[in-house]
Order: structure tokens, then sequence, then C-alpha cells
């Protein structure tokens, strides 16, 4: 019963982001057919915005407050309701204007999964040293609100994205075994990372990120990260991770899953 009760509340959650996504893009297209700020020039759209990403690197998204943006960009709390009716929309449009350091400056694709990986995680500890950083991480912190995954849901998705796909063409290189778990692999790095970028931030050593990307993608070398469904999962890992595991026989690997079989 409690799980049941789980999944509903999942799928209230689910549900709720999906319909105030759909009406948060019908009203941003519609405010978009009635020019900028009234006909007022770009420059202030883009005072608005910047005022709007301190502010919620600030105070996140539920505690945001509009007359702060509207005094650190200059402007009268109208003029911004005339383009942005609501917060969400506002917030809206700064994730979207965030997201062009996604769009201009691509994750890194050398022909290897370290090389890439170390920079890309540069890049990522000098991305949250920024005030766009810092706001964006305001906003995930937050994103279990229906209101807050309407909003970046889309950047969170293509983002996600775009760092497995630097773990699946390592796959596809032949430097991890099939089937191992961008996911995983991603996650285990980042928590190392941050621990590490938190006890001195802007502060982390090329070396430092070097060796833990080194010692991360020596255990997803070794199959650690594979994929598994229980026991049968296991035994076909086995053998996925055959060449990138040094020391084990063919006749030790044998033996290890003849006794997992044995034990089902």
């Amino acid at each position: 019963m409690a799980t049941r009760t789980c999944h509903l509340v999942d799928r209230g959650h689910i549900l709720a982001a999906e319909e105030f996504r759909k009406t948060l893009t019908e009203r941003t297209e519609t405010r978009r057919t009635r020019g900028v700020l009234g006909g007022r020039s770009e420059r202030v759209v883009q005072q608005v915005l910047v005022a709007t990403v301190a502010e919620l690197a600030e105070s996140g998204y539920r505690a945001f407050r509009m007359d702060v943006v509207s005094a650190a960009a200059g402007v009268n709390k109208t003029t911004i309701y005339r383009r942005w009716p609501g917060k969400a929309l506002l917030v809206a449009a700064a994730v979207e204007w965030m997201r062009r350091f996604v769009h201009d400056v691509p994750l890194p694709d050398t022909g290897s999964l370290e090389r890439d990986l170390a920079e890309a995680f540069r890049r990522k500890v000098s991305f949250k040293d920024r005030v766009e950083g810092r706001a964006w991480a305001r906003l995930l912190a937050e994103r279990h609100d229906p209101e807050v995954s309407a909003v970046i849901g889309d950047a969170v998705k293509e983002r996600s994205d775009a760092w497995h796909a630097m773990v699946t063409r390592a796959v596809a290189r032949g430097e991890l075994p099939d089937g191992t778990d961008p996911r995983l692999l991603l996650g285990m790095l980042g928590a190392v990372v941050d621990a590490w970028n938190a006890s001195s931030p802007g502060r982390m050593k090329a070396e430092l990120l070097e060796a833990a990307v080194r010692t991360v993608v020596a255990g997803a070398r070794s199959g650690s990260l594979v994929r598994s469904s229980g026991r049968r999962g296991t035994v076909r890992a086995l053998a996925r991770i055959a060449p990138y595991t040094p020391g084990v026989t063919r006749h030790r690997r044998s033996r290890l899953a003849s006794s997992i079989k044995n034990r089902k």
C-alpha cells in the first residue's frame, strides 16, 4: 500500500510538472509576439535577465523577489510584468539565456574518455563558481517543485544527454565494457569532485581532478559499473569484463560464473 501511494505521489508530481510546462510554453510564445519590453532596447532585456540570474543565485526560486530584480536592473516592475507576467515566465527566460553556455561550448570529444571527463569537470567546477552556476545550483536544489521542474526540465535533460554521450562513445570505442552505466560513472566522479571542491572552492588542482578521473575510469574498466539485473546479470557481466580485468584467467572467470550459477 505504501509503495502504491508513493507511485501515485510521483505520478501526480510528474503530471503537475507537465501541465505547468505546457501552460508556461503557451504563455511564453504568446508574449514573444508582443515585442520586447514594450519596444525598449535589447540592452534593457539583458539587464533584467542579468538581475534575474543574480537574484536566483541569492534567493532561489521560492524566495525569488521581483522588486529586487527591478531595482538591480533599473527597470520599473510594471515594465517587467508587461513582458513577463509572472515569476515563472521570467525565470524561464533567464534559464533559456543561461543555456547559451551549453550551446556555445559543447562538451569535449577528444577520443579519450579520461581527457573528456577531466576537461568537462574542469569546466563544471569553473561554472559553479560563477553567478550563473550558483543560480543553476539553486534551481536544481528545488527541482522537485513542479514549477521549477517545468522551467528547467528540458535544459537538465539536454545537458544530461550530452554527459551520458561521453560515456557511451567510450563504450563504442572499446574503452569501457558494454553495459557500463553512464549515470553511475558520472555520479561517482561528480561526488568526489564536488566533495573536494566544497572543501576548497575554486582551488581544485588539476592533478587531483585527473587522479579522480583515472581512479573512477579504472574501476569502470574492471566492469564494476556494468548494469546488471541480479545474478544472471552478474554472470553476463563476467563475460563482458574479460578483456578489462588484468590477472583474471579464463579458467578463473569460468569458475566464478559456475559458482554464481550454482547459488541460484
